[in-house]
């Protein structure tokens, strides 16, 4: 099966496990509760997307070169550095929940790929299982290149995202559309930012990084 054609069944099973994003929008910057589409924009520009961007984008590419070594105890690192440094407290369930759910579905999708050495590292508490691990871990078993995958993934959740907040506003369908294209066209940004300014690897520094997220915004 053609890459983009596995890519596409991938995502079809990824709306069904996540169809709202973990840790979904309720306030605005100020503590507020989410009363507009403009205050919505702001914590996406400001928070949402330098995370996804800077810090799950860049994991998911230091996880391919991690898998390609056979590097398992790097991908536990990382799986739970993101865990401390994407996911309040308050969100732990729920993200994990989401991934156990999203490797349950690809087993029954894909039962030809090995998830023994994550599922044993999951089952030993030696891995949290963030969505992003996951999400990377069979789109390299289904051997499509990260460049392909690391956009979807950032598209699919900023699209949830601008779902959660047009069912929580009322928005009417064509505004739902016109902020979906601005957030894709924001996290397209500042996905090319990310790699065309050369950032260094998501395990290279936490100082360095969120230096880069604020220059970003």
């Amino acid at each position: 099966m053609h890459s983009g054609q596995k890519l596409l069944s991938y995502m079809t099973l990824l709306e069904t496990s996540s169809p709202s994003p973990v840790g979904c929008i309720k306030e605005d910057l100020n503590g507020n509760r989410l009363s507009c589409i403009e205050a919505f924009e702001e914590v996406m520009r400001s928070y949402i997307h330098p995370r996804l961007a800077h810090i799950e984008g860049k994991s998911i590419e230091d996880l391919y070169a991690a898998f390609s070594r056979g590097d398992y105890e790097t991908v536990f690192q990382i799986d739970r550095c993101l865990r401390t440094r994407t996911c309040p407290n308050e969100i732990d369930a729920e993200m994990r929940r989401t991934g156990r759910k999203l490797l349950k579905l690809s087993r029954s999708l894909y039962p030809w790929i090995n998830f023994t050495p994550l599922s044993e590292a999951l089952q030993a508490e030696k891995a949290f299982g963030c969505p992003a691990v996951c999400y990377a871990w069979i789109n390299f078993q289904l051997e499509i290149e990260p460049s392909e995958a690391v956009p979807v993934y950032l598209y699919h959740y900023t699209t949830a995202y601008v779902e959660h907040c047009s069912r929580l506003l009322n928005l009417d369908d064509v505004s739902r559309r016109k902020l979906l294209m601005r957030m894709i066209d924001d996290i397209s940004e500042r996905w090319a930012l990310v790699r065309n300014i050369g950032a260094p690897s998501f395990m290279s520094g936490t100082a360095y990084e969120e230096s880069f997220i604020q220059k970003t915004l």
